[in-house]
C-alpha cells in the first residue's frame, strides 16, 4: 500500500475529527444487547458511537462486505485448505514477534516502562527458544503471558487526543480518525516496512520481497478474519451497527488496560 496516500488520508480524516467537539468524539457507555465477536473484538460494554459519516461509511462497508463475499472469502477458504492450521498459527507467531518494535515503542512513549520490559522478555524468549517466533513460548511464563499489545492509536488516546469520528476504510475495514493517523505512525515503525520507507537499505532486501513478507502476512491472517466476520454477520440484525459498536466497544476497552 502506498505511504504517502495513507498519510494524506490521515491528514484530512483527522482534520475533519478536529470539528466534531470533545463531547462527542469520546464515546460513552450505554445499554445495549449487542456484543462483539472475534479475538479482536472482545465481550465488551458497547459504546455510543460517532458516526456522522454514517451514510458514507454504510457505503463503503458494503462496498468492503462485497469485497470480503466474492473475492476475499474464497481465497482464504483456499489458504486454509491448502496451508494447515499448525502452519498458520507459527506464520501468524513469527509475524507477531517480528512487530515488537511498534508494541515496544509505544508503550515506552505511553511511560508504560513494565510493560516495555515485558515486551522485550517475550521477544528475547520468543526468538530464541521459540524458534524465531514460531512457538509462542512466552505464553506459558507467568508475567509475559497476556500482555496487553499497544500501538500508536492508542499513544495517541493516553496523549489525549481525541478519537473523532468512526471512518469505514475501503478494504481495512472500521477505524477513527485517531486510529488512521494510528496506522500511519506503526506503519513507520514496523520492521516490515523499513525498506520501503528507505530507512535500511541492504543488498539482500529487494521491495519485492519486503512486499511479499507483507503480503505473506496479511494472507495469513484471513481465514481467521473472515470466521469472526462471518459469526459477527450472522449474529447481527444490522452488520454495520454489530461491527462498528464491536469495534468501538474493543478499543475503548483496550485503553483502559
Amino acid at each position: 500500500m502506498n505511504h504517502s496516500i495513507f498519510s494524506l488520508l490521515a491528514l484530512l480524516l483527522c482534520l475533519s475529527g478536529c470539528a466534531v467537539t470533545a463531547k462527542h468524539s469520546e464515546p460513552q457507555p450505554v445499554r445495549s444487547t449487542a456484543s462483539a465477536v472475534g479475538d479482536n473484538f472482545a465481550n465488551v460494554p458497547v459504546e455510543k458511537a460517532n458516526d456522522p459519516l454514517l451514510r458514507f461509511n454504510r457505503t463503503v462497508f458494503g462496498l468492503n462486505d462485497s469485497f470480503n463475499n466474492y473475492a476475499v472469502r474464497p481465497f482464504a477458504r483456499g489458504y486454509a485448505v491448502v496451508v494447515p492450521l499448525p502452519v498458520r498459527n507459527g506464520i501468524a507467531n513469527f509475524f507477531d514477534n517480528l512487530q515488537f518494535p511498534v508494541r515496544f515503542v509505544n508503550s515506552v512513549l505511553q511511560g508504560k516502562l513494565t510493560r516495555s520490559a515485558q515486551e522485550t522478555g517475550k521477544f528475547v524468549i520468543n526468538s530464541t527458544a521459540g524458534v524465531g517466533g514460531l512457538i509462542r513460548v512466552s505464553d506459558h511464563i507467568s508475567g509475559l503471558a497476556n500482555v496487553p499489545a499497544e500501538d500508536f492509536g492508542l499513544t495517541l488516546g493516553v496523549w489525549g487526543i481525541p478519537a473523532g469520528p468512526y471512518l469505514v476504510v475501503p478494504i481495512l475495514g472500521p477505524s477513527d480518525c485517531r486510529d488512521l493517523v494510528g496506522f500511519v505512525g506503526d506503519y513507520a515503525i514496523s520492521p516490515l516496512d523499513w525498506h520501503t520507507l528507505g530507512i535500511i537499505h541492504c543488498a539482500y532486501i529487494s521491495n519485492a520481497a519486503s512486499i511479499a513478507l507483507s503480503a505473506t502476512r496479511y494472507v495469513n491472517g484471513l481465514p481467521k478474519a473472515i470466521e469472526a466476520y462471518d459469526q459477527l454477520k450472522s449474529e447481527a440484525v444490522d452488520p454495520y451497527i454489530a461491527m462498528r459498536d464491536a469495534y468501538l466497544s474493543y478499543r475503548a476497552a483496550q485503553m483502559k488496560k
